[in-house]
């Protein structure tokens, strides 16, 4: 009996058989980047069980115009496919991404799924025109095929793994196709070598890609999750910023806010995160937290403001010891560290210049000498939210020689007049949300002769309390060297219209003031639509080719004159009183900011945005009761809609940049939709 399980015949095991030739296979591998390009000329090889034991040699050669590799005269065994890595490395860093991504959920605590999981089927287009054309397809990244790790510069950490996402086979084993699935032709869809980079432009116009994306490093910089967790900032450029599967998103609370990123070659990724807390420092002083990041193209840092969800002590110290006093930092800086004054006039908050000392004298190597020598040809951003904005404004004076570009978000007055003369040349946009409380503290006095004359050093620390009653007095003294702010507004103005009631032309009714004085006109009813209007005063009169309804918006702007009606320099258009606080929340400025990026990015968005309807709406009463409302009022409302119309105009910069198109296309994909 011949059979091997029950075998009887110990003598004769095998017999030999006389055969004829053995049937050979083929297999065909077609690599093409994520939109379709072929990987054309790129050297590989090829092995299977019969290439190891020395039956043949091993296959190899270069992929043809086609990205096409074919193999002949093969055993039934399967085939292992293999490329150095260091031109294929070379290649897909070229290539770009396809703009729309699987996004799949990211996998919870309890969750034994991969965070990197194979790609959705039926997502590519590539899927599916390779499954039209009757061959197999696979979606595979870099460390699937290549035979090692390749070269990067900046180098990668020799103590660390490789990028996960990129690098998912730490073998290095290459791609195997089963004996079965031989005489067939497998498409290999590769992604790029790719990270993400936040869309930022450093230009002196306002852009609504630098409003998001601040905003939400703003967000980020209140961050405490420990580095090697999802939601620390760490975490997002060291690990979300390589995850070309999702777009990165940054954690406040229970929002996930998709950030506006662009694909940049690996070699240029964001490569230092650095977070400081100078609570945690040694020694610890203050509680002042930011951090910083740099990539090939941009340095960009975050202060964190007031914590205002721990009602943190030290924080609120900060915001509420206000003297004015002169803005020396040098004296704070180490010996061994060069440090540069601000050399400003004029007075600066104590409290911010007290927690900005506490960072740079806890950190002076990294923000008076790192951070300094690193920005060289690069971009400098800034950013901050509250005590964040203060601070950032500081640390833009301090590098004001380094051309920063700083975005605020309800920001206190942190100068006097007399030093922000000397701020001039630091371009900076500052966001108020309609009556926000804190945009107006500390409030425009002098406070530095006023509060210290009257309470002598107890002066220092009742500020807030007498501004508060200011602000709701609306009584606020203006004399010597007052506070002011700093930068470009960009508010947002929820808007009203009333109807009134003319007086009666009857003699009698006449005025109080008699002697033919004009006859009362009273405010009769608001009405309902109060929709919030994204106001940005520098857009008016700015050069633009967009579309022509916008075009029509800017010319209907405001005049010098009517501009300096509305927007006085260095102050706010509503007073912030205690009822305003619930517009400082960053979530506030960020539903603002997003819906008006998904409305310019879709002009003509169906279905349309709540935001959009609310307008809509406003703009149907506006018609219905124009003869009726206040003229000054209706004038203002029809200048305001012109303005909010023209923040269109802010996108031209992202939709002219090299993959800018494909970042909004894949932003409004996955971003939060609103009615």
């Amino acid at each position: 009996m011949k059979d091997r399980q029950h075998q009887t015949d110990i003598f004769c095991t095998y017999k030999p058989v006389a055969i004829g030739p053995q049937k050979t296979h083929w297999v065909e591998f077609q690599m093409v980047d994520e939109l379709g390009a072929p990987l054309a000329n790129l050297p590989w090889r090829a092995t299977n069980q019969a290439v190891r034991d020395g039956c043949v040699a091993e296959y190899s050669g270069s992929t043809d115009a086609q990205g096409v590799i074919r193999l002949e005269d093969l055993y039934p065994l399967d085939v292992t496919l293999l490329m150095p890595a260091a031109p294929l490395a070379d290649v897909l860093k070229q290539r770009r991404l396809r703009a729309v991504r699987p996004e799949p959920e990211r996998p919870g605590a309890s969750d034994s799924k991969p965070l990197y999981g194979k790609q959705r089927p039926g997502f590519s287009p590539v899927e599916k025109q390779a499954l039209e054309q009757g061959h197999a397809y696979h979606y595979l990244r870099i460390g699937q095929l290549c035979d090692e790790l390749p070269a990067f510069n900046p180098p990668w950490p020799e103590l660390d793994p490789p990028p996960a996402y990129h690098f998912p086979d730490a073998e290095f084993s290459g791609f195997t196709v089963q004996y079965e699935a031989l005489n067939c032709r497998h498409v290999l869809e590769v992604c790029p070598l790719r990270a993400w980079s936040l869309v930022l432009h450093h230009q002196p116009e306002y852009s609504l890609a630098n409003a998001y994306n601040l905003g939400l490093m703003s967000i980020l910089s209140y961050s405490n999750r420990p580095k090697g967790l999802f939601g620390s900032p760490a975490y997002f450029f060291a690990e979300q910023c390589l995850d070309l599967s999702r777009t990165p998103r940054v954690w406040d609370g229970g929002k996930n806010w998709p950030c506006l990123v662009t694909d940049v070659s690996f070699n240029d990724r964001y490569a230092s995160c650095v977070k400081m807390n100078t609570a945690t420092a040694i020694p610890p002083q203050g509680d002042t937290q930011l951090f910083s990041v740099i990539n090939a193209t941009q340095v960009l840092v975050a202060w964190r403001g007031t914590d205002f969800d721990r009602l943190h002590a030290p924080d609120l110290a900060t915001d509420l010891t206000f003297r004015p006093v002169l803005p020396e930092v040098k004296a704070s800086c180490a010996p061994s560290v060069p440090c540069v004054d601000m050399a400003l006039e004029g007075r600066v908050h104590l409290g911010f210049r007290t927690a900005y000392l506490a960072a740079t004298n806890c950190y002076s190597i990294h923000l008076a000498q790192y951070l300094p020598e690193n920005i060289g040809g690069r971009e400098l951003y800034i950013c901050g939210h509250s005590l964040g904005g203060a601070l950032g404004l500081i640390h833009a004076a301090s590098l004001k020689a380094h051309n920063p570009l700083l975005y605020t978000y309800g920001m206190p007055r942190t100068f006097t007049l007399s030093a922000l003369k000397g701020l001039s040349e630091i371009r900076h946009f500052r966001h108020v949300n309609d009556t926000d409380t804190i945009p107006s503290v500390p409030p425009q006095a002098d406070l530095d002769n006023h509060l210290y004359n009257l309470y002598g050093p107890l002066g220092t620390t009742l500020g807030f309390a007498w501004s508060m009653g200011q602000v709701l007095a609306t009584n606020v003294i203006k004399f010597g060297d007052p506070y002011g702010h700093h930068g470009e507004l960009a508010m947002f103005y929820r808007v009203e219209q009333h109807t009134q009631s003319r007086g009666s032309s009857y003699p009698a009714y006449r005025s109080k003031d008699g002697l033919g004085a004009p006859y009362y006109n009273t405010v009769k009813t608001r009405l309902p639509e109060r929709p919030s209007l994204y106001l940005v005063p520098s857009l008016c009169g700015a050069e633009n080719d967009q579309a022509e309804q916008s075009q029509r918006a800017l010319m209907r702007c405001l005049t010098p004159e009517e501009k300096a009606r509305f927007f006085l320099p260095h102050e706010n258009m509503k007073p912030g009183g205690l009822l305003g606080i619930g517009n400082h929340m960053m979530g506030e400025y960020m539903t603002h900011i997003t819906d008006r990026l998904l409305a310019a990015i879709k002009l003509d968005r169906v279905p349309q945005l709540a935001a959009q309807k609310k307008i809509k709406r406003f703009k149907e009463q506006m018609r219905k009761y124009g003869n009726s409302s206040p003229k000054d009022e209706y004038d203002r409302n029809k200048f305001f809609l012109a303005m909010h119309q023209g923040v269109d105009t802010a996108l031209k910069a992202t939709q002219q940049l090299d993959g800018g198109a494909e970042a909004l296309k894949r932003l409004a994909s996955i971003a939060l939709k609103r009615g």
